[in-house]
């Protein structure tokens, strides 16, 4: 099973954004991003793994860059 390794949220006037840095079952990395209720955290979190849009690769390593 895929599993988040980070995720970012983002609020505006329609409702909450997630995107999510995924590790894969092949253990590879990639990004995806859906819309979520915002009341429960581990299940939005779960919905973006299991349903979320993919994000693009370069944008994702920009976004979660890691801050020395």
């Amino acid at each position: 099973m895929s599993t988040a390794l980070k995720v970012k949220w983002y609020t505006g006037s329609k409702g909450k954004v997630g995107i999510a840095k995924v590790q894969t079952d092949d253990g590879d990395i990639e990004y995806r991003i859906s819309s979520v209720d915002g009341f429960l955290e581990h299940m939005d979190v779960q919905q973006i793994v299991a349903w979320g849009a993919w994000f693009p690769i370069e944008a994702g390593d920009a976004l979660f860059l890691e801050e020395a």
